[in-house]
């Protein structure tokens, strides 16, 4: 039985305020991380992740310094394993199921986020996940995982798949 549940869409879609939905509605311990946008002046200039105990950097910003780059945003490898790493680590021990919002370039620059994903993908509990729509090898094979069920969000579904996910959720724990 598929125990990974994936939300995979376009850019701006929904993934983010599905998944805070989902978390919303559970009774059970969770554990993982949230990424949401960083605004300047009403314009995104990058991204924070927050873990579930309110621990909060930034991931990405157009004003950093690395040699690590998504589009105009360069990403802060040092800060993703910081928050990002630990809490998965934590969710593994103490969480009933594991939140990660999300897996996309950024998030895969790291090394030890990769071992650790695939890791929780291999334990047998119960990991949500929102996934990038644009494939990149390392999400590729992710996805076409035997244990994995997707759920592909789009602009005319955003608002009929929080039931079905939590059927999935409900049917894994």
């Amino acid at each position: 039985m598929p125990n990974n549940i994936l939300i995979t869409g376009r850019p701006n879609v929904g993934k983010t305020t599905l998944i805070n939905k989902i978390r919303k509605n559970l009774d059970c311990k969770i554990g993982g991380f949230i990424t949401f946008e960083k605004r300047r002046n009403g314009k995104r200039t990058g991204f924070y992740i927050q873990d579930f105990a309110g621990n909060r950097m930034t991931m990405a910003d157009v004003n950093i310094k690395s040699p690590y780059r998504v589009s105009k945003y360069y990403v802060d490898i040092s800060a993703f394993e910081e928050i990002g790493v630990p809490a998965l680590e934590r969710a593994k021990h103490r969480a009933d199921i594991v939140i990660i919002d999300e897996i996309g370039p950024m998030e895969t620059f790291s090394e030890k986020f990769c071992n650790m994903l695939e890791s929780h993908f291999d334990s047998g509990k119960l990991l949500l996940a929102s996934i990038k729509k644009r494939d990149y090898p390392f999400t590729t094979k992710l996805k076409n995982r035997d244990d994995v069920t997707i759920f592909s969000l789009n602009y005319q579904n955003r608002e009929n798949l929080l039931q079905p996910i939590l059927a999935e959720i409900d049917n894994n724990l």
